[in-house]
This record gives structure tokens, C-alpha cells and sequence, in this order.
């Protein structure tokens, strides 16, 4: 198992990752046009020559970034690949002295808000229809 930055070579295949995984609908274009801000944000996890998650985030200011989104492979959910990933996010995050997360998650994605609540981050407020197909969001924060 390898953690990295993303790649142009892996595009393909988190893609079709985020197809499947998340609700919104994304074009191969968005995830390179945001790699460009800050490659180090973009972190893949692979495993046997297959990407079997990510995490893309942005920073939003010198201290704060913003995690877009996280996404692991169905059947390998809850095997540690998620918190593997947003550690290393965090480390990224150190080396920049970042020291503010902020998040947005569907209110119905139980398993993401447990996640994400155990990683440390707290529900800050709601956004009503926040995602394209009007479902509401939980705005979400942690400090490092």
C-alpha cells in the first residue's frame, strides 16, 4: 500500500472513484484544474496498482484549507484507508501551518459525519440545499 500525491495518470481511475463513491457529478477537468492550486492537497492512496481512495482539499487561506472531498472504494470502507488519508492530509496541512479544517457533508451521509466526528471535527452550522440535487449540508471544522 502506497500513500502519494495524485498524478495525472491516476485521473481515470479517480474519476470513476468519485462517480461511484459520491453523489455529485464531477468532470475530469475540475480535479486537475484543482490539483493546480495546491498538489500536495491531493493525496491518492493505492494499493496493488489501483487507487483505492482520495482526499482533495484546497487551502482557503495561510492557516485554513477546506477538504472537497474523500472518497474510498466500495467493499474497502472502514479498513483504515480513510483515516490513513486524512492523516496525511494533516501532515500536509502542518508543513504549510495550516491549523483549521473546514468541511461540507450531506446530512444523510451518516457514515462521513461519524467519520469525520471522530477525526476531531465538530458540526458548525447547516447550508439548506447545498448540493445539486438540493440535499442540505453540515458545515463541519477541526483545529490541528
Amino acid at each position: 500500500m502506497r500513500i502519494r500525491c495524485f498524478a495525472l495518470g491516476d485521473l481515470k481511475s479517480v474519476f470513476d472513484l468519485a462517480s461511484f463513491a459520491l453523489k455529485e457529478r464531477y468532470t475530469p477537468t475540475l480535479f486537475i484544474n484543482l490539483q493546480s492550486y495546491w498538489p500536495e492537497g491531493f493525496i491518492v492512496i493505492e494499493d496493488v496498482g489501483r487507487i483505492r481512495g482520495f482526499i482533495l482539499g484546497v487551502t482557503v487561506s495561510s492557516i485554513q484549507a477546506r477538504i472537497l472531498m474523500l472518497a474510498i472504494g466500495e467493499g474497502l470502507r472502514r479498513m483504515g484507508y480513510g483515516t490513513m488519508l486524512y492523516r496525511q492530509f494533516c501532515m500536509e496541512c502542518a508543513k504549510k501551518g495550516i491549523r483549521y479544517l473546514t468541511l461540507e457533508v450531506r446530512k444523510s451521509n451518516l457514515t462521513a459525519l461519524m467519520f469525520y466526528e471522530k477525526m476531531g471535527f465538530q458540526i458548525t452550522g447547516e447550508i439548506q440545499r447545498y448540493y445539486t440535487d438540493g440535499e442540505d449540508a453540515y458545515r463541519m471544522h477541526a483545529f490541528l
